[in-house]
């Protein structure tokens, strides 16, 4: 947990580059709070000179000067604003890109164990709220503090006895606004965590709604919602009795001060140690030190509410990355011998997946990895990827550890289809450009062809610049993933990794998919992960995993005589698509 006062600092730090903006700004409010202490003491001239003394001249002196100060005070303020929000939103804007980046590098662990509404809570809800907190509060707190200060100082040059009177009431209400400041934060924190979490149950409706409305299962999600959305108004409610009493309360304990100063000014004035402009004055100040209290409630409340929020943006800046590059990391561009895989050993939140795994696949290498359900065969690519490290044991790339690579270098070696054929909003075109951003449409053509994709691209309402909708919502299953693979072979790199990626595709996509991986050319290394084996039988080599550990190797009639497991498996296979036969 991020400690508050550390939040605070934490955020000047952000402000620190647009040092003289904030300085101009806080010049213009110390010369704006000046121009709003004279107006009293003009006041006290006009009644004890002007009216009393019937000075008509220094009337029109003082009324001159008042629309000056007004014209100039107007002037101060738009710079002081305009200042204020060019460092404040300078400074978000540059918190919001260090979210982001900071996102891009967290692990995959983070996001399999956080809510996607929780992040984007964070990045928008927070955001937001810390730039209200920047455009405005900021500046005025240190102005209204400025004006509270002077307003003191005339009150007590004036009449030493009576401000010393009237200000006995002041604690009274530093400890009102420290109290409920307190628990309009508590409540913002714990509101701003509600909202996350609601965010999260709409995301998970949204992407769900098919599986929730086939399952009937809406009524459960609408009623989790409702009370989630009840929590969330119950907090709302605390938050807002708060916020509710801390005005009227503040303005109370003033007006309790003014009825102070009236009884015991009046007393001066008739017994002739106060003069009735200096009473008014008085009075006047003592409003304008009473006013900046009065907004102090909303603007404590705002700085309380960012506070919070900058607290869970922290939090999520302050998440490590397990992968880690060194410092002396190395570029690689080509392979020249093959991939290995050294005594690797590797546990997910204590549970073992793979077992001191040895593998060796050889450049120009076709090699299959089959086995059951969480033998740990997707695991073995994302430690290829350097999504997770292995917790025992190496993988090197011609005889050196891919710990000792640039990640982005890695990286730019393999080529994944995932099972889930991931497509983001946009367009056909810039989803397979992804693969290679510099690529000419011809080399896009060219890649789809060989995905077997460009046929039914063409057919699309705009072709390859139709929209897909978000997460490929207007495309099928199997066309995400023929997208998926063309974008994976414009990326043309050395590594080639196909994790059940016919999955989703019938069986004449399938065939044209396995003639497009067997023409893959002999400098590659292609690694298919399939629970079909037909994606495997003419493979290179085929690597029998289960519970972590190689159970086999061989070429598939190798394994078919030798190895009971495969054989079992082969067997499955084939009696699960005669019974399908035989069903229809």
């Amino acid at each position: 947990m991020v400690k508050r006062s550390g939040s605070l600092w934490r955020l000047l730090r952000y402000l620190r580059p647009y040092g003289w903006y904030i300085m101009g700004a806080l010049l213009m409010a110390l010369f704006g709070a000046g121009l709003n202490l004279l107006l009293p003491w003009l006041l006290r001239d006009t009644i004890d000179r002007v009216l009393i003394q019937k000075d008509l001249r220094l009337l029109m002196f003082i009324s001159l000067g008042i629309i000056g100060i007004f014209f100039v005070k107007g002037i101060t303020s738009y710079a002081q604003n305009f200042w204020i929000s060019l460092a404040g939103f300078r400074a978000i804007t540059k918190l919001r890109s260090d979210l982001y980046q900071h996102l891009h590098s967290l692990s995959a662990a983070f996001f399999q164990e956080t809510q996607p509404g929780e992040v984007i809570s964070r990045m928008t809800n927070d955001i937001t709220i810390l730039q209200n907190l920047f455009s405005s509060v900021f500046v005025n707190i240190i102005m209204d503090f400025l004006i509270f200060a002077g307003s003191v100082v005339f009150l007590f040059f004036i009449h030493w006895r009576l401000a010393a009177l009237s200000l006995l009431v002041f604690p009274l209400v530093g400890t009102s606004v420290d109290y409920l400041g307190k628990k309009i934060k508590s409540f913002s924190h714990l509101l701003q965590n509600k909202a996350a979490l609601l965010t999260s149950l709409v995301e998970r409706a949204v992407t769900g709604m098919k599986i929730i409305q086939s399952y009937v299962s809406g009524h459960y999600e609408v009623e989790r919602f409702e009370r989630e959305n009840e929590v969330n108004f119950y907090l709302a409610m605390q938050q807002a009795k708060a916020k509710a009493i801390f005005t009227p309360l503040v303005e109370l304990v003033t007006s309790c001060g003014i009825m102070v100063v009236i009884w015991y000014g009046g007393r001066e004035v008739v017994y002739g140690n106060l003069t009735p402009g200096g009473l008014i004055a008085f009075l006047g100040y003592l409003v304008i030190a009473s006013s900046p209290l009065s907004r102090f409630s909303s603007g404590i409340q705002t700085l309380q509410q960012s506070l919070a929020s900058a607290e869970r943006i922290f939090e999520f800046l302050d998440v490590p990355s397990p992968i880690q590059e060194e410092k002396e990391a190395v570029e690689i561009s080509s392979i020249k011998d093959g991939v290995v895989f050294r005594n690797v050993s590797f546990a997910y939140r204590g549970e073992a997946i793979l077992r001191h795994f040895n593998l060796k696949i050889r450049l120009g290498e076709k090699v299959g990895i089959v086995g059951p359900s969480g033998a740990g065969k997707t695991t073995l690519i994302n430690l290829l990827l350097r999504f997770y490290d292995p917790d025992e044991g190496s993988i090197e790339i011609d005889g050196v550890d891919i710990r000792r690579f640039k990640l982005s270098a890695l990286r730019n070696l393999i080529g994944v289809v995932l099972q889930d054929a991931l497509v983001l909003g946009g367009t056909v075109r810039e989803n397979i450009l992804y693969g290679d951003l510099e690529a000419s449409s011809e080399e896009v053509y060219t890649a789809s062809c060989r995905a077997h994709a460009h046929e039914f691209i063409v057919n699309l309402e705009n072709g390859y610049d139709t929209d897909v909708g978000e997460g490929g919502s207007r495309l099928s299953g199997g066309q995400k993933q023929r997208i998926a693979i063309a974008r994976a072979l414009l990326k043309d790199p050395p590594i080639m990794v196909f994790d059940e990626a016919t999955s989703n595709l019938d069986p004449e996509s399938e065939r044209y998919i396995l003639n497009t991986i067997s023409q893959i050319e002999g400098d590659k290394i292609v690694i298919i992960i399939a629970h079909s084996l037909r994606m495997v039988r003419n493979l290179d080599r085929i690597i029998l995993l289960q519970d972590g550990e190689v159970k086999g190797e061989g070429t598939h009639e190798e394994l078919m005589r030798s190895n009971p497991w495969y054989r079992e498996l082969f067997q499955e296979e084939d009696l699960g698509v005669n019974s399908f036969r035989e069903a229809r």
